[in-house]
């Protein structure tokens, strides 16, 4: 008989099982990884509040743009329409919405007399405890080792790009959210069988669907693990169902109900979007009239450049338009995109290749989160960055040498997989096209767009890097190393690199 909210088991194989560390027990107790983790969660907490208070809003990426469409949801109680009003901050309709909706009716909260961009930030910190805690999770089901609990928790709340992120308004944070609770919840049903689990992963899946467009190649790769995994179980899947409805409890009723209800709006987003326009991800090109369009600074950067690189209008003329773009960080890409594309154009021997645009990205993507990129940017030099490549050389070093079906079964391997796909769908189909489009690498390449799959990228590098080693001094030293390595990295030296224009406390 079915227990309730279970699916049937049959010739299950274990996709993961979960692996204690003995040695580490004698060294490290759970007294102190639990006064360890709070104080490090503390530090994380108290960094968020600094950079929510005190950072400029022309810092974080298009948060002034986030804000506003915030403060336009707010003002309905389902979706707004596109207005002269909405203009300047890009459609309001035919995109992802849930996070603006939801930020919106939050910000009704806003008792407390602070700014509504303050408040907004304070409301986006509780997302990246949420993906920390359930990257955590997703590493018990992998082991149960207690340093790289610890370590999994040091790194992830001390990369410069994710907490300065953690404590903007941006829909990443939410996507963030939901990439991890899917993930999780995902491999969680494949260990326990729980029908509730695969539900919460489907459910987070369709809700990320409705926070960012760039969720939509997880959810396709998390689908694809989930039919592989369950295909020899396909033709018992009706009985099962049949099953799980039969045992429902009035909380598994209303999770279906959510399902429903998220894919609904989903189809109606993504579907009606390509039914009239021939794309799942219009841009305010497509519904208005030109001279309405460019009032969003994105769109006007892509129309001017547009009209430059097909020879419609003269270098000159592209540089008075885009002198007239009112957002700051916009009019500065677009000078930069133009006096890129004619030197290029002058130049055409300085275009790259696939495979030299590989390394020009690799060392962009690390870059840009072991830095911050923003409308202002904070990068480390090369030379800092060499200890971050042997920390990631040990930890894929650690999984050839260490990975063994038997011991963890096939977890590390999907884990590898869901961040794999995910990083190359980002370097071939977006990133690579953008560039051979506008000639720069560094166009729509953040290190920030690779933060939904940082659950399983930390979860593996950590757990790896302690294993390549097999004596407990040379892992805790090797911890020790690496923590204090992250935590030098994020606050101490955003402090000792920011200048005045940073804060809105002092003088830009």
């Amino acid at each position: 008989m079915m227990s309730s909210g279970s699916l049937p088991e049959q010739n299950q194989q274990v996709l993961s099982t979960t692996i204690p560390d003995k040695g580490e027990e004698g060294v490290i107790s759970a007294a102190f990884l639990k006064w360890a983790a709070w104080i490090l969660l503390a530090y994380f907490g108290a960094r968020l509040l600094f950079f929510a208070m005190n950072i400029s809003s022309f810092v974080p990426p298009d948060e002034v743009t986030h804000a506003g469409l915030c403060k336009i949801f707010s003002k309905v109680f389902l979706l707004p329409e596109n207005s002269p009003a909405t203009y300047e901050f890009g459609l309001v309709t035919n995109v992802p919405w849930l996070y603006y909706w939801i930020m919106g009716k939050l910000l009704h909260l806003n008792y407390f007399g602070i700014p509504d961009l303050v408040f907004l930030r304070l409301l986006n910190i509780p997302l990246a405890f949420g993906t920390l805690r359930y990257a955590l999770k997703l590493l018990r089901l992998l082991t149960d080792s207690r340093l790289a609990q610890l370590l999994l928790i040091v790194v992830i709340t001390n990369t410069p790009m994710f907490s300065l992120l953690s404590a903007s308004v941006s829909y990443d944070n939410l996507t963030n959210l939901f990439a991890a609770i899917a993930i999780y919840y995902l491999f969680a049903f494949f260990k326990e069988r729980s029908g509730g689990f695969l539900a919460a992963s489907i459910l987070c899946q369709a809700a990320g669907c409705l926070t960012k467009v760039t969720y939509l190649p997880l959810a396709l790769v998390l689908s694809a693990l989930l039919l592989i995994h369950e295909f020899r179980r396909l033709h018992i899947l009706p009985a099962a169902l049949k099953g799980y409805f039969t045992a429902c409890a009035f909380k598994q009723w209303l999770l279906m109900l959510l399902i429903i209800i998220a894919l609904g709006l989903n189809l109606d987003l993504y579907a009606g979007n390509y039914l009239h326009f021939g794309t799942v991800t219009p841009s305010m090109s497509n519904l208005f009239p030109t001279k309405i369009a460019t009032q969003f600074g994105i769109v006007a950067r892509e129309t001017i450049f547009k009209e430059y690189s097909e020879g419609r209008i003269s270098y000159m003329d592209a540089l008075v338009m885009a002198g007239e773009i009112k957002h700051p960080g916009n009019k500065a890409d677009t000078f930069y995109l133009l006096m890129n594309y004619e030197n290029l154009k002058r130049n055409p021997q300085l275009w790259m290749g696939p495979l030299p645009y590989v390394k020009v990205w690799f060392e962009n993507m690390i870059g840009t989160i072991f830095g911050i990129k923003g409308h202002l940017h904070m990068f480390k030099d090369p030379r800092y960055l060499i200890p971050i490549y042997l920390i990631l050389a040990f930890s894929v070093l650690g999984f050839f040498v260490r990975w063994r079906l038997r011991d963890t079964g096939w977890l590390p391997l999907c884990l590898a997989v869901i961040a794999c796909f995910y990083s190359w769908l980002l370097l071939y189909n977006i990133n690579y096209n953008a560039y051979l489009y506008y000639g720069t690498p560094g166009i729509t390449l953040q290190g920030r767009y690779l933060f939904p799959v940082i659950g399983p990228v930390y979860v593996l590098a950590c757990h790896y890097l302690i294993q390549l080693f097999r004596n407990d001094k040379i892992r805790i030293a090797l911890t020790l190393v690496t923590a204090l390595l992250f935590i030098s990295y994020d606050f101490p030296w955003f402090l000792m690199h920011a200048t005045p224009e940073w804060y809105t406390w002092l003088p830009g």
